[in-house]
């Protein structure tokens, strides 16, 4: 009876798939990594970033897969956003020029979705998430532009604290630490002048 049981429960995994959620919450390390410096910037999501998900499964052998992304990307970045910079402005609208002087806002960052990687072997599962950041200024002049890409070595996350759920949620945390360092680095700096 139990084998009936879990070849019913296999089979529909099979056949429906796995819908992913992540928690969309930043781990204590992140405040730990992430200090915050004294400016002013303000992020835009487009709504693709919002519902952006993937159907990639990793692997010829495995279940049918459904990463949602977006609906815990968006607010992950947004948190990341207010703990990096001492102002935080999340824009709801669409930008421009008259916005984003009213509100005396010197950095514009929008924020997309370029791919979702999921890798699966018999070992584990790797996932990653791979964004690109352009950086505007009050006038929408383009400053910069820039790739971040977050993975989650999944032999790690799924010994210590197991689940594709908390595997996804690493990986969307370490591209949104790395948009941010790379900000606060290049406002730093003043390094606006080389695209990479």
């Amino acid at each position: 009876m139990l084998s009936l049981f879990l070849f019913l429960l296999m089979g529909c995994a099979a056949l429906f798939g796995w819908d992913i959620h992540a928690p969309g919450i930043l781990s204590t390390d992140f405040a730990l990594q992430v200090k915050p410096i004294h400016e002013r910037i303000a992020l835009y999501l487009e709504p693709s970033v919002f519902s952006y998900q993937s159907k990639n499964r990793g692997g010829k052998l495995a279940d049918p897969q459904t990463y949602h992304v977006g609906e815990s990307f968006a607010p992950m970045l947004v948190e990341a956003f207010q703990n990096g910079f001492d102002e935080f402005i999340f824009l709801e609208t669409e930008p421009t020029p008259e916005i984003l002087k009213q509100y005396g806002i010197p950095y514009l960052a929008v924020v997309h979705v370029e791919d979702f990687g999921n890798k699966v072997t018999m070992k584990g599962q790797a996932v990653s998430l791979s964004t690109q950041t352009v950086v505007f200024d009050s006038e929408m002049t383009e400053l910069k532009r820039f790739h971040s890409e977050g993975t989650s070595d999944a032999k790690k996350i799924f010994a210590k604290k197991g689940g594709p759920e908390v595997n996804l949620n690493a990986a969307l945390e370490n591209n949104a630490k790395l948009i941010v360092q790379y900000l606060q680095d290049s406002i730093l700096a003043g390094n606006w002048n080389k695209k990479i």
